[in-house]
């Protein structure tokens, strides 16, 4: 698995540049290598962004199992969120990889939603 070019640390976010893509995800840096369930958005060269929601498929049945004991989404028979990817394993590594093909195929205007979140640098 590749690894990110640069991680920073700017609260609220973990961000990670790369040449074809900036990665912002609101996440504390404690939970880089762990975290199963977040938001990012995608900023890239041409000025546009993207949110992601990414989840892994533990954290997805997880969040399952957790509606079939609470009620919540028809006693979790269901799982939708807008703007999803999936990965199979956790931390930001991971799911910067998935970015990266995204990116790369250009897959990413349809994956994400389009996002005004820009960072005010």
């Amino acid at each position: 698995m590749n690894q990110p070019t640069e991680v920073v640390v700017d609260p609220p976010f973990v961000v990670v540049q790369e040449p074809a893509f900036t990665a912002r995800f609101v996440l504390a840096s404690s939970e880089v290598e762990s975290v199963e369930n977040v938001d990012a958005f995608v900023d890239l060269p041409d000025g546009s962004s993207w949110s992601l929601t990414i989840f892994t498929i533990d954290e997805i049945g997880r969040l399952l199992r957790t509606w079939q004991e609470s009620g919540e989404h028809a006693n979790g028979s269901y799982f939708w969120a807008a703007d999803q990817l999936i990965v199979a394993q956790p931390g930001i590594a991971a799911m910067v990889t998935a970015i990266r093909e995204l990116v790369r195929t250009n897959d990413i205007t349809r994956v994400g939603a389009r996002s005004n979140n820009q960072p005010h640098h």
